[in-house]
């Protein structure tokens, strides 16, 4: 199993750039965002929990992130990859994914980070909140305090895999297509197709 994690601040288009990228690939497409808002349809004690954190533009707890990837994975193990969307989201999540990497054969891990200016982002997160009514893209300071937290805690998972050699950065700016493309080739360069 080969894995691609993407990241990148709210706003980014990680959700768009994983599903294309998953499949070009032929991986799975893993969104801790929509497995959680599955939950909270669902009105789970998971969904419960998530629904307070979300709603308020805060990050479920590292421990609950990790248990979502770690069922995941326990219950895929045939798969050929995954590209992980919302996760890891702290440097502490990197850490437990890279144990839950060394005990099952997942040969290949890398991290495609996708940079947008700030006041692009806001922007983006206000037209994205006119067709999809989630509740933490209908605030400015929701918005803007869910971009100080990706800020405080999101971004050292850039900085966690450019310290292992394991990232590329890609301008964010641009069409959908035109990101995609130098996701692409940023793939190409270290997953086997």
């Amino acid at each position: 199993m080969q894995t691609v994690v993407i990241s990148g601040p709210p706003g980014s288009g990680k959700g768009t750039q994983a599903g294309l990228l998953a499949k070009y690939l032929g991986f799975e497409h893993i969104s801790t965002g929509d497995i959680l808002r599955r939950e909270i349809e669902a009105g789970s004690a998971l969904g419960q929990l998530a629904k307070a954190k979300i709603d308020d533009g805060n990050f479920v707890p590292d421990d609950v992130a990790c248990k979502i990837i770690n069922n995941f994975i326990k219950e895929n193990r045939h798969i050929k990859g995954m590209v992980l969307d919302g996760f890891p989201r702290t440097k502490l999540q990197c850490v437990e994914f890279d144990k839950l990497i060394k005990q099952i054969n997942i040969r290949r891990n890398i991290c495609i980070s996708i940079d947008v200016e700030e006041n692009e982002l806001k922007q983006r997160l206000l037209n994205r909140n006119r067709h999809s009514n989630r509740p933490d893209d209908s605030n400015i300071e929701i918005i803007e305090h869910r971009l100080r937290l990706y800020q405080e805690q999101t971004k050292p998972v850039t900085d966690y895999y450019l310290s292992k050699n394991q990232c590329e950065i890609i301008n964010g700016h641009g069409s959908v297509n035109h990101v995609f493309e130098s996701i692409k080739t940023v793939a190409k360069k270290y997953i086997e197709v």
